[in-house]
Protein backbone atom coordinates (compact mmCIF):
# COMPACT_ATOMS: atom_id res chain seq x y z
CA UNK A 1 0.00 0.00 0.00
CA UNK A 2 1.60 3.40 -0.88
CA UNK A 3 -0.13 5.21 2.06
CA UNK A 4 2.05 2.83 4.03
CA UNK A 5 5.31 3.27 1.61
CA UNK A 6 8.71 4.56 3.22
CA UNK A 7 9.90 7.92 2.45
CA UNK A 8 13.61 8.81 2.27
CA UNK A 9 13.91 12.69 2.72
CA UNK A 10 17.47 13.60 1.06
CA UNK A 11 19.03 16.59 2.22
CA UNK A 12 22.26 18.01 0.38
CA UNK A 13 24.05 20.59 2.42
CA UNK A 14 26.95 22.52 2.35
CA UNK A 15 28.48 24.68 5.48
CA UNK A 16 24.46 24.28 7.26
CA UNK A 17 25.62 23.91 10.87
CA UNK A 18 23.31 26.79 11.79
CA UNK A 19 20.21 25.51 10.29
CA UNK A 20 20.43 22.26 10.33
CA UNK A 21 18.83 21.13 13.28
CA UNK A 22 15.59 22.76 12.64
CA UNK A 23 15.67 21.34 8.98
CA UNK A 24 15.81 17.88 10.35
CA UNK A 25 13.09 18.86 13.61
CA UNK A 26 10.74 20.55 11.06
CA UNK A 27 11.16 16.81 9.17
CA UNK A 28 9.74 14.78 11.92
CA UNK A 29 7.18 17.11 12.50
CA UNK A 30 5.90 16.88 9.56
CA UNK A 31 6.82 13.59 7.63
CA UNK A 32 4.85 11.31 10.19
CA UNK A 33 5.58 8.11 10.12
CA UNK A 34 7.78 5.77 8.36
CA UNK A 35 10.78 7.64 6.72
CA UNK A 36 14.32 8.28 7.32
CA UNK A 37 16.14 11.23 6.96
CA UNK A 38 19.92 10.87 5.02
CA UNK A 39 21.92 14.38 4.76
CA UNK A 40 24.76 14.53 2.50
CA UNK A 41 27.55 16.93 3.24
CA UNK A 42 29.35 18.22 0.27
CA UNK A 43 31.70 20.40 2.50
CA UNK A 44 35.78 19.76 3.02
CA UNK A 45 35.47 20.13 6.83
CA UNK A 46 32.30 18.05 7.13
CA UNK A 47 31.18 20.65 9.37
CA UNK A 48 27.13 20.02 9.14
CA UNK A 49 27.64 16.39 9.94
CA UNK A 50 29.49 17.42 12.60
CA UNK A 51 26.53 19.36 14.18
CA UNK A 52 24.21 16.59 14.03
CA UNK A 53 22.90 15.27 17.04
CA UNK A 54 20.39 13.31 16.07
CA UNK A 55 21.90 9.53 16.21
CA UNK A 56 19.11 8.08 13.75
CA UNK A 57 20.09 10.10 10.85
CA UNK A 58 21.81 8.89 8.00
CA UNK A 59 25.06 11.20 7.76
CA UNK A 60 26.74 10.55 4.43
CA UNK A 61 30.39 12.46 3.00
CA UNK A 62 30.51 13.46 -0.46
CA UNK A 63 32.31 15.17 -3.30
CA UNK A 64 30.53 18.65 -3.96
CA UNK A 65 27.89 19.44 -5.73
CA UNK A 66 24.15 19.36 -5.07
CA UNK A 67 23.85 16.39 -7.76
CA UNK A 68 26.51 14.29 -6.69
CA UNK A 69 25.19 14.33 -3.49
CA UNK A 70 21.40 14.02 -4.01
CA UNK A 71 22.26 11.04 -6.15
CA UNK A 72 24.76 9.50 -3.14
CA UNK A 73 21.87 9.86 -0.71
CA UNK A 74 19.31 8.34 -3.25
CA UNK A 75 21.81 5.14 -3.45
CA UNK A 76 21.44 4.94 0.04
CA UNK A 77 18.08 4.94 0.53
CA UNK A 78 15.89 2.75 2.17
CA UNK A 79 12.53 4.65 1.06
CA UNK A 80 10.33 3.28 -1.77
CA UNK A 81 9.79 7.35 -2.20
CA UNK A 82 12.72 10.24 -2.26
CA UNK A 83 12.04 13.53 -1.54
CA UNK A 84 14.80 15.93 -1.80
CA UNK A 85 15.33 19.10 0.41
CA UNK A 86 17.21 22.30 0.93
CA UNK A 87 18.44 22.99 4.27
CA UNK A 88 16.94 26.12 4.39
CA UNK A 89 13.31 25.18 3.42
CA UNK A 90 10.51 23.83 5.44
CA UNK A 91 8.16 21.32 4.56
CA UNK A 92 4.11 21.92 5.42
CA UNK A 93 2.46 20.10 7.92
CA UNK A 94 1.26 16.30 7.24
CA UNK A 95 4.12 16.69 4.06
CA UNK A 96 4.52 12.63 4.69
CA UNK A 97 0.80 11.93 3.89
CA UNK A 98 0.75 14.82 1.00
CA UNK A 99 3.41 13.27 -0.82
CA UNK A 100 2.22 9.44 -0.86
CA UNK A 101 -1.42 10.78 -1.45
CA UNK A 102 0.11 12.87 -4.70
CA UNK A 103 1.97 9.74 -5.66
CA UNK A 104 -1.13 7.56 -5.20
CA UNK A 105 -2.93 9.54 -8.19
CA UNK A 106 -3.07 7.22 -11.03
CA UNK A 107 0.30 7.55 -13.67
CA UNK A 108 1.36 10.13 -11.29
CA UNK A 109 5.98 9.24 -11.00
CA UNK A 110 7.35 12.57 -9.19
CA UNK A 111 6.32 16.13 -8.48
CA UNK A 112 6.57 19.07 -5.99
CA UNK A 113 5.26 21.49 -3.71
CA UNK A 114 4.20 25.11 -4.33
CA UNK A 115 6.89 27.93 -4.10
CA UNK A 116 7.06 30.34 -1.02
CA UNK A 117 9.45 32.27 0.53
CA UNK A 118 10.32 33.23 4.42
CA UNK A 119 9.24 36.96 4.67
CA UNK A 120 6.50 39.21 3.97
CA UNK A 121 8.12 41.40 1.21
CA UNK A 122 5.34 42.42 -1.63
CA UNK A 123 8.59 41.34 -4.29
CA UNK A 124 8.97 37.88 -3.32
CA UNK A 125 5.22 37.37 -3.31
CA UNK A 126 5.32 38.34 -6.41
CA UNK A 127 8.31 36.45 -7.55
CA UNK A 128 6.61 33.13 -5.65
CA UNK A 129 3.23 33.58 -7.64
CA UNK A 130 5.54 33.96 -11.18
CA UNK A 131 7.19 31.11 -10.61
CA UNK A 132 4.08 28.95 -9.49
CA UNK A 133 2.67 30.09 -12.29
CA UNK A 134 5.81 29.01 -14.77
CA UNK A 135 5.84 25.69 -12.59
CA UNK A 136 2.19 24.96 -13.95
CA UNK A 137 2.34 25.92 -16.96
CA UNK A 138 5.79 24.25 -17.90
CA UNK A 139 5.41 21.29 -15.37
CA UNK A 140 9.11 21.32 -14.44
CA UNK A 141 9.57 22.29 -11.09
CA UNK A 142 12.73 23.55 -9.52
CA UNK A 143 14.64 21.81 -6.76
CA UNK A 144 13.97 24.48 -3.85
CA UNK A 145 9.98 23.07 -4.32
CA UNK A 146 11.15 19.51 -2.27
CA UNK A 147 11.03 17.11 -5.18
CA UNK A 148 9.46 13.93 -4.78
CA UNK A 149 9.67 10.89 -7.20
CA UNK A 150 9.39 7.09 -6.57
CA UNK A 151 12.88 5.38 -6.19
CA UNK A 152 12.36 2.84 -9.03
CA UNK A 153 11.54 6.04 -11.56
CA UNK A 154 14.52 8.05 -10.21
CA UNK A 155 17.35 5.23 -10.36
CA UNK A 156 15.49 4.38 -14.34
CA UNK A 157 15.84 7.56 -15.54
CA UNK A 158 19.44 7.67 -14.79
CA UNK A 159 19.16 10.08 -11.18
CA UNK A 160 20.27 13.55 -11.33
CA UNK A 161 22.58 14.39 -14.21
CA UNK A 162 25.82 15.53 -12.50
CA UNK A 163 26.41 18.94 -13.91
CA UNK A 164 27.23 21.94 -12.19
CA UNK A 165 23.62 23.69 -12.57
CA UNK A 166 19.98 23.08 -13.92
CA UNK A 167 20.45 19.68 -12.17
CA UNK A 168 17.21 19.84 -11.76
CA UNK A 169 15.47 21.25 -14.64
CA UNK A 170 16.86 18.35 -17.00
CA UNK A 171 16.06 15.80 -14.88
CA UNK A 172 12.34 16.89 -14.85
CA UNK A 173 13.07 17.52 -18.52
CA UNK A 174 13.59 13.83 -18.98
CA UNK A 175 10.32 13.08 -17.10
CA UNK A 176 8.14 15.33 -19.49
CA UNK A 177 10.06 13.53 -22.58
CA UNK A 178 8.80 9.74 -21.03
CA UNK A 179 5.55 11.19 -20.63
CA UNK A 180 5.39 10.53 -16.72
CA UNK A 181 2.70 12.28 -15.05
CA UNK A 182 4.18 15.36 -12.47
CA UNK A 183 1.98 16.58 -9.80
CA UNK A 184 2.60 19.92 -8.75
CA UNK A 185 0.79 20.02 -4.99
CA UNK A 186 -1.46 23.21 -3.97
CA UNK A 187 0.15 23.15 -0.75
CA UNK A 188 3.68 25.40 0.00
CA UNK A 189 6.64 24.77 1.44
CA UNK A 190 8.65 27.98 2.34
CA UNK A 191 12.63 28.63 1.49
CA UNK A 192 14.68 31.24 2.71
CA UNK A 193 14.85 34.34 0.42
CA UNK A 194 18.19 34.76 1.78
CA UNK A 195 19.67 34.78 -1.90
CA UNK A 196 16.84 37.07 -3.27
CA UNK A 197 17.32 39.36 -0.44
CA UNK A 198 21.06 39.64 -0.95
CA UNK A 199 21.12 40.13 -4.17
CA UNK A 200 18.45 42.12 -4.86
CA UNK A 201 15.01 40.30 -5.62
CA UNK A 202 14.09 41.82 -9.07
CA UNK A 203 18.05 41.70 -9.89
CA UNK A 204 17.88 37.68 -8.96
CA UNK A 205 14.95 37.05 -10.39
CA UNK A 206 16.02 38.20 -14.06
CA UNK A 207 19.34 36.70 -13.68
CA UNK A 208 17.86 33.01 -12.74
CA UNK A 209 15.66 33.63 -15.87
CA UNK A 210 18.11 34.62 -18.04
CA UNK A 211 20.00 31.68 -16.95
CA UNK A 212 17.47 29.48 -17.70
CA UNK A 213 16.99 30.95 -21.37
CA UNK A 214 20.53 30.69 -22.21
CA UNK A 215 20.10 26.88 -20.83
CA UNK A 216 17.28 26.44 -23.32
CA UNK A 217 19.62 27.58 -26.31
CA UNK A 218 22.25 24.86 -25.15
CA UNK A 219 24.68 27.01 -23.07
CA UNK A 220 26.96 24.36 -20.92
CA UNK A 221 25.97 24.13 -17.53
CA UNK A 222 29.81 24.84 -16.57
CA UNK A 223 29.32 28.07 -18.35
CA UNK A 224 25.98 29.00 -16.69
CA UNK A 225 28.09 27.46 -13.19
CA UNK A 226 30.36 30.47 -13.87
CA UNK A 227 27.88 32.80 -14.96
CA UNK A 228 25.84 32.50 -11.45
CA UNK A 229 29.05 32.65 -9.56
CA UNK A 230 30.53 36.09 -10.61
CA UNK A 231 26.83 37.11 -10.30
CA UNK A 232 26.85 35.87 -6.49
CA UNK A 233 30.02 37.52 -5.79
CA UNK A 234 29.28 41.22 -7.02
CA UNK A 235 26.40 40.67 -4.32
Amino acid sequence: MLSSSKISVIIPVYDEAETIHSCIANVRECCGENFEIIIVDGSADRSTLSAVEDDKVVLLASPPGRAVQMNRGALKAGGDILLFLHADTTLPRGAGSLVRKALSAPCATAGAFKLSFDTSSRSMKFIAFLADLRCRIERVPYGDQAVFIFKSTFHELGAFPEIPIMEDVEFFQRIKNRRFEIVILKEAITTSARRYLATGPLRCALRNTFLRFLHLCGIKPATLKNMYSRQEKRS
